[in-house]
């Protein structure tokens, strides 16, 4: 039985980040960073209808449906970009800190939380007045936020510091640090398990935090670079979009296991899901794409995919050739029963 469906994957604008989803406009909206714009999609047919031009390199996006209003965090711009989403025009810039990178919407307590890593700082806006109303001091990397209604705390993934910090949305201020995991990319509130979970994209792993206690109560291994998370419609697994590999895990919650993982486009980052149909949306930052994917999973697999290994796992390496970058074929007996390190940075 197949896991999943790719439903369509879609062309954007140069490196998509930040997706966010319109359900009664049945449109997706995606922050393309190097383009700095918007990307609208229209999620009946799956085409492009529009772009809007905003601040520059924009990472992350909010939607908030009462106003329609759509917001980018703009990392070089230092600002937050305000888009009237019924005429498509620009409605206000709001400074904020250095190096923007992260956005979540309070809808009932009509706030916005921006993360600004350079500035290690969260920045609370008026959703209504586009007022700042309140800087709050996190840590270095502040990036990704996440709002938990429930208990009246935002909590911010801070990259650099390898902590997420509480901080209190009824006082604006941080009321705690909690230690998780490497370079942690993403955050995402389980309101009714009482739960929190953060993709640690250097650890290739997903940190549980039970929030009755801020206690980490299991590390859940992923697949490689995980920078973006969202929960399913369900509210019993959770999608993590791994960057290193070009896949989403799906991460059961009772069980804490990768259940599958889910080919998508080349670097993926921003993911989400569409309440309307359940559908994944994963933008890919490598791919100048939006893939849609239709989880099939009724439950935990039979051989969840962490339980997997390939056939040549614990074999010994088979001779291989290959050319180098002049045209000269190299083997690997030349270096065999040697040490070495291979480096692929940036391979996304």
């Amino acid at each position: 039985m197949e896991s999943y469906r790719i439903v369509t994957e879609i062309a954007t604008g140069h490196e998509p980040e930040g997706i966010a989803v319109d359900v009664e406009r049945r449109r997706a909206y995606v922050a393309c960073a190097r383009s700095d714009a918007v990307t609208i999609v229209d999620l009946v047919d799956f085409t492009v209808v529009g772009e809007v031009q905003v601040g520059r390199e924009p990472m992350d996006i909010a939607f908030d449906e009462t106003t329609g209003r759509l917001f980018t965090a703009d990392l070089l711009g230092e600002t937050v970009s305000v888009v009237d989403t019924a005429t498509l025009g620009l409605v206000a810039t709001v400074p904020v800190g250095m190096y923007p990178s992260g956005l979540a919407l309070d809808a009932g307590g009509r706030r916005l939380y921006c993360g600004c890593a350079l500035s290690a700082t969260v920045v609370v806006i008026d959703v209504d007045s586009l007022e700042t109303v309140a800087t709050v001091p996190a840590q270095p990397g502040a990036g990704a936020v996440a709002v938990d209604g429930e208990r009246s705390r935002v909590y911010s993934a801070d990259f650099l510091a390898g902590s997420v910090t509480v901080i209190d949305s009824e006082q604006n201020c941080a009321v705690e640090e909690i230690d998780v995991g490497a370079a942690p990319c993403a955050v995402a509130v389980h309101p009714t398990r009482g739960e929190l979970y953060v993709s640690n994209s250097f650890a290739d792993t997903v940190t549980r935090i039970d929030l009755a206690t801020s206690a980490v109560t299991t590390t859940i291994k992923v697949d490689r670079t995980p920078v973006g998370a969202a929960l399913s419609r369900a509210g019993d697994r959770l999608y993590v979009s791994n960057r290193g590999a070009g896949t989403v895990s799906v991460v059961g919650i009772d069980d804490a296991t990768e259940w599958a993982r889910i080919p998508v486009g080349d670097g993926p980052g921003g993911c989400t899901v569409d309440p309307a149909t359940g559908h994944l949306l994963v933008a890919n930052a490598g791919g100048g794409s939006v893939t849609v994917v239709e989880d099939l999973l009724a439950h935990r697999p039979a051989v969840p995919s962490a339980q997997q290994t390939h056939d040549l796992v614990g074999r010994r390496l088979p001779p291989f050739a290959l050319s180098d970058l002049s045209g000269m074929e190299r083997t690997s007996l030349e270096w065999a029963e040697r040490k070495f390190i291979l480096n692929f940075f940036a391979s996304w």
